[in-house]
């Protein structure tokens, strides 16, 4: 039979038969739906996914005399019978659609090259076009014995939404396999190091035993905390023995959580057999310190984030492509976006979530108008493709107050109750009944020599500091907003750090990014109000390590405009208004429960957004895609001239100027 070729001549002259193609991309999906039990359907995707390269009009396109031509109609076609199967091979260069019959039956009863499918002229077009293609494949004896198998999707209240993340994960086998076997036609070697990165559990958790032996050592804190930290890390190294599934964490700030959600990943993959971990994270302004004390435990880890740095050809921009190490370290706009998309080159990494341990850090952090989606999400990632989910917070949300969610997590702590009363650090003062100037707050912060004040704006923060800075000698106050480049930041927190470290006076005045994740121990703490998370999260930042009397006090500036976004404002409210029920203790998790009803109780938020839940009834992923943001505001990147960096932003706006902006740029 005619021979058809997959790919044009590479750097050797060398054309790769179609044949080829197919076989090594069948390999590839087989051994990623492995992990979930879908080598079957992998490997038929694998298959059939380039059949309509087996035709006359395709071999132009190789040879540069055609283009715009649709070669992913005639192996779904094929498939047509296995639906899923069918919409991931069509979507496999364009994207997922869940309506495709129409292009499908378009192909095999025209006649003519010009009848388009998603606005290409099919490769193969006619019965007997279609015969040649699947006469091909089957004179290369590829066409699987066994039948495709799909495990069954879980039953959710967004009734489709489990099929379209199958879709989803099912491309990304597939994509990925594709996109693989296609860069070995130029480097074959590429093909030896897919999933040669195993996780070493064994030598993670030994690291892990050595850090916090030093840790331990060098710890200025009380005994009592000390001794709740072991606690908490030695409740998730024994949890860990649990089947797979979902898990909470619930457990105060400063009760050393990074370390034990670390050590239960790691003994739970090791074993279960787990492929990877990842640790996924809500603010990039915590993602570098956190790097550092896993890069430090795990040796490679991959950060996977809008922060990360990648060179064109890199080993780690692939790597980073296909989430192909064992320890990954995300965001939760980078993770959980991912499983809403619909392109294939975003989804190219889904398919190593799978068969995984997740652990996310401040799971309070998902917005409640996408919360429903998002945990139906990952039940049906731990139900239907076999990974272990931990959700780690200071205050853990009520998700199961909401209709929409079948939350059936196993909680790590006992008595969490009980934690939270012996760990009550801080005495907290609700002064919202009546606003309060910035002028005040500026003179009781001077009297204070180890104090800071977070506020819900970022004019605020400037107009509070320069109100400070008059009334305090020069370096004794301090800064911090996202209007700062990260690098400013960074040098900011470290000399409050010191200062802090050393007993000097120091007031800072920062916006909420310095509340999770950042080491700062202050002796007393003043909070605009705002949601209970963030409070609680800022009372984090106050006697950390419980050797004095800390100081909350809650107070709602006297400024015109209080919140920068609806949804805060909401929160803030809600506070309050529990706040006139009863006194809030935020060491109980009784009243934090209590907060998390009041706002999924809302009418707003019984549900997702009106607008995703449509797309996702309709099927429509294009939609889904756009209407499942976490971040509401769009926003540019700037180059600042940051002084410590002068030279670099010399040098950078010169080549912006000659040269333009590019990636590499």
């Amino acid at each position: 039979m005619k021979e058809y070729y997959a790919h044009s001549e590479n750097s050797s002259g060398k054309k790769e038969p179609l044949s080829d193609h197919l076989a090594k991309t069948a390999a590839l999906a087989k051994g990623f739906a492995d992990c979930f039990g879908e080598g079957s359907a992998g490997r038929w995707m694998g298959v059939f996914h380039d059949a309509g390269k087996a035709s006359d009009l395709f071999q132009s396109v190789l040879d540069g005399r055609e283009h715009n031509v649709n070669h992913a109609a005639a192996g779904a076609y094929f498939l047509k019978g296995y639906k899923q199967l069918a919409r991931v091979i069509y979507a496999h260069h364009d994207g997922l659609q869940w309506y495709i019959d129409d292009d499908l039956e378009n192909a095999i009863l025209k006649r003519s090259p010009n009848d388009t499918g998603r606005g290409k002229r099919f490769a193969v077009y006619g019965e007997q076009q279609h015969r040649t293609a699947w006469d091909y494949i089957r004179s290369k004896d590829m066409i699987p014995k066994d039948k495709p198998v799909l495990k069954k999707d879980i039953v959710s209240f967004y009734n489709n939404l489990p099929e379209m993340l199958h879709c989803r994960i099912l491309l990304s086998c597939l994509c990925d396999g594709d996109y693989t076997a296609t860069a070995s036609h130029e480097d074959e070697s590429i093909l030896e190091t897919v999933d040669q990165r195993r996780l070493n559990a064994d030598s993670i958790l030994d690291e892990l035993k050595k850090y916090r032996e030093r840790i331990i050592i060098h710890s200025n804190a009380d005994s009592e905390l000390v001794k709740i930290r072991n606690e908490v890390y030695e409740s998730c190294f024994k949890a860990a023995k649990n089947e797979p599934g979902m898990f909470t964490l619930t457990a105060p700030t400063g009760t050393g959580k990074t370390l034990a959600l670390l050590a239960f990943a790691a003994r739970h993959a090791k074993i279960y057999n787990k492929k990877r971990i990842i640790i996924v994270l809500p603010f990039l302004s915590i993602i570098s310190q956190n790097t550092k004390i896993y890069k430090e435990i795990c040796g490679d880890v991959l950060e996977s984030h809008s922060m990360a740095a990648y060179g064109d050809g890199d080993e780690i921009k692939l790597l980073a492509e296909r989430w192909d190490m064992p320890v990954i370290i995300t965001t939760s706009v980078k993770f959980f976006e991912a499983f809403f998309k619909s392109k294939p080159s975003d989804l190219r990494f889904l398919h190593n979530a799978a068969n995984s341990v997740v652990v996310f850090d401040e799971a309070q952090s998902i917005p409640a108008e996408l919360v429903g989606t998002t945990m139906e999400t990952m039940r049906a990632l731990c139900d239907t493709f076999n990974s272990t989910a931990l959700f780690s917070t200071a205050t853990q949300p009520a998700f199961d107050v909401r209709p929409d969610i079948k939350f059936n997590s196993r909680e790590i702590i006992s008595d969490p109750t009980a934690l939270y009363s012996r760990t009550k650090r801080v005495e907290i003062e609700w002064d919202i009944e009546k606003p309060i100037l910035l002028e005040q707050i500026a003179e009781e912060m001077s009297d204070e020599r180890s104090v800071c004040c977070v506020l819900n704006r970022k004019d605020h923060t400037n107009k509070l500091f320069d109100l400070l800075s008059k009334q305090c000698a020069e370096g004794e106050c301090f800064h911090i907003s996202t209007d700062m480049c990260k690098s400013h930041r960074d040098n900011v927190i470290k000399d409050v750090a010191e200062r802090l470290g050393n007993g000097l006076p120091c007031r800072l005045v920062s916006t909420s990014c310095i509340e999770a994740g950042v080491d700062l121990d202050f002796c007393v703490m003043y909070r605009a109000l705002a949601s209970l998370d963030s409070i609680v999260q800022c009372a984090g930042r106050c006697n950390r390590n419980g050797r004095r009397k800390g100081r909350v006090r809650v107070f709602i500036p006297d400024e015109p405009k209080l919140y920068p976004a609806k949804f805060i404002e909401n929160a803030a409210l809600k506070v309050k208004l529990l706040s006139a029920r009863h006194p809030i203790d935020i060491s109980s998790p009784e009243h934090i429960r209590e907060y998390y009803t009041m706002i999924y109780e809302d009418n707003n938020y019984d549900h997702d957004k009106n607008d995703l839940v449509k797309a996702i009834e309709e099927h429509d992923f294009a939609k889904v895609e756009k209407e499942y943001s976490f971040i509401q505001s769009s926003g540019v990147n700037v180059l600042v001239p940051y002084a410590n960096e002068k030279e670099l932003f010399d040098e950078l706006v010169e080549e912006a100027r000659n040269k333009g902006i590019s990636k590499d740029w």
